[in-house]
Parts: C-alpha cells; sequence; structure tokens
C-alpha cells in the first residue's frame, strides 16, 4: 500500500519537476530555493529521503511559500514513512495552491491511513467539488473518492452518506461501463444492473435524510440514463423544489439548471 501510494505521488513530483527544469531554461539565473530544490529533487531520485529533506528544508528556509517544495517534501516524508509531517506539507501545499486536485486527493488518502476520518471526509468531499468540473474524463477518480467515502460513512456510522455515495459511485460506475460498451460488444444487463442498484442505494439515502435532495437528484440521472421517464420526471420535479447551492455542488447546480432549461423549452414546444 505504501509503495503504490509513494509511486503515484512521485508521478506528481516528476511532472513539477520537468516543468521547473523548462522554465530554467527560460531563465539565465537560478534561485537559492531552487537550487537547493533541484538538489533535494536528485536525492530523493537516487533514494535518499534523508539527504532530499536537508535540501528541501533549506529551500523553504529561503522561500516558504513554495509549493512544489512542500510536495517534495511531503514525498520525502512518506519515503521516510513520517506520514503525520508529511501530511503537514500536503496542507501548506493545498493553502497554496487550492484547485489542485490531484494533491487533495493525495491528501485525503493520507488522512483516511492515519484514521483521521472526519478531516479525510472533508477532503474528499472537496476533492469531488473540484473533480466534478472535469466531466466524465475524471470519473475514475471521482468512483475512488466516492468509495473511500462511503468506507468513512460506515465506520462513522452514518447511513445516508453510505447509501448516497455508494449509490453515486455505482452511477459514476455504470457510465465508465457505457464508455468501454462502446468500444467491446455492449453488455445491456450488467449496465442495468448497476443502474438499478445505484437506484436502490439511493432511495435508501433520500429514506434516510427525507430533507436531502442530492439523492434525489441522482435518481433522476440514473432513471434518465434506464429511459424510464416516469419515475425520472418524478425524481427532477422533486429535486427542482429544493435544488439550491446549499445542497448541491456548483456543477450538480448547473447540470440541473441545465436540464431545466431543457425541460421548459421542451414544454413551450409542445
Amino acid at each position: 500500500m505504501r509503495s503504490l501510494f509513494f509511486a503515484y505521488f512521485f508521478l506528481i513530483i516528476l511532472i513539477s519537476t520537468m516543468v521547473s527544469v523548462s522554465h530554467a531554461a527560460d531563465s539565465s539565473s537560478e534561485s537559492p530555493a531552487d537550487s537547493h530544490w533541484k538538489q533535494g529533487q536528485k536525492f530523493l531520485d537516487a533514494g535518499d529521503p534523508a539527504n532530499a529533506i536537508r535540501s528541501f528544508r533549506q529551500s523553504l528556509a529561503i522561500n516558504p511559500d513554495s509549493a512544489k517544495t512542500h510536495l517534495s517534501m511531503a514525498a520525502a516524508c512518506l519515503a521516510q514513512g513520517t506520514d503525520s509531517i508529511a501530511a503537514i506539507h500536503l496542507k501548506y501545499c493545498l493553502e497554496l495552491e487550492p484547485g489542485n486536485v490531484i494533491v487533495r486527493q493525495n491528501y485525503a488518502d493520507l488522512l483516511l491511513r492515519m484514521n483521521q476520518l472526519e478531516d479525510a471526509r472533508d477532503q474528499f468531499n472537496l476533492f469531488i467539488r473540484d473533480t466534478q468540473q472535469f466531466g466524465e474524463q475524471a470519473n475514475r477518480h471521482m468512483i475512488h473518492a466516492h468509495s473511500r467515502l462511503m468506507a468513512i460513512s460506515e465506520q462513522l456510522g452514518d447511513a445516508y452518506e453510505e447509501h448516497l455515495n455508494r449509490g453515486i459511485g455505482l452511477y459514476l460506475l455504470s457510465l465508465e461501463k457505457t464508455k468501454k460498451n462502446q468500444q467491446e460488444v455492449p453488455n445491456d444487463q450488467n449496465l442495468e444492473a448497476l443502474l438499478f442498484r445505484a437506484a436502490g442505494e439511493l432511495t435508501q439515502a433520500r429514506l434516510t435524510r427525507g430533507d436531502q435532495v442530492r439523492p434525489c437528484w441522482y435518481l433522476y440521472l440514473v432513471w434518465n440514463k434506464l429511459a424510464c421517464s416516469q419515475p425520472a420526471q418524478r425524481w427532477y420535479r422533486i429535486t427542482a423544489q429544493d435544488a439550491s447551492l446549499e445542497y448541491l455542488t456548483p456543477k450538480e447546480f448547473q447540470d440541473f439548471h441545465l436540464v431545466r432549461k431543457f425541460t421548459e423549452s421542451e414544454h413551450i414546444r409542445k
């Protein structure tokens, strides 16, 4: 588990290194902070996290607001097994770059591994809110986040969140299956089974918390995907009664309004 996490994390460090090198090629001089950071990267590449940390500390002493150095420091700390210190540097990195969804996902996973369940839940929810903006290309990452939220909710005894995240995760999985089926022989029975399971979980979420509208919105999406217009329209109408940014994420709210505009235009035509 640790090796997989570090390998994934190291990919991010490698990308930021490539960006830094390209920037350095356009500059006639290099700052002392960048010089120490690059030296630390060399140590990290060589499998020497102890010396890497020393170099990163020197870099941060000069420029404490370097997101890439905090990210590199976190990777070095993970390599040494000091998860709690790595978490601190990931938090700093996110304060400097709050829109970095890949770092946020790693931070959330790390908090979960450290058994900081409520903090991990908050980070996964922020990750989902920000990652939804990328559309279906981010579905696999979203499925990962919802599966983690489901596990956290189960441990915390939150039945509503458990059913909600399982239902949304199954719906997103069905979208991924749809894309795969377009390239292979379609298996409509498996796809329908996923969607019916999603509908069951989302219905349970709604029954558990009747004041929440997110299950209703996803029930509309699920039944619409199943081409069942009557239940889809029923859940759309229920969503429309309470749809707001207070209950839906910005992307869900935006998608709802697109559906509402289309529905209103179709009603006018008729």
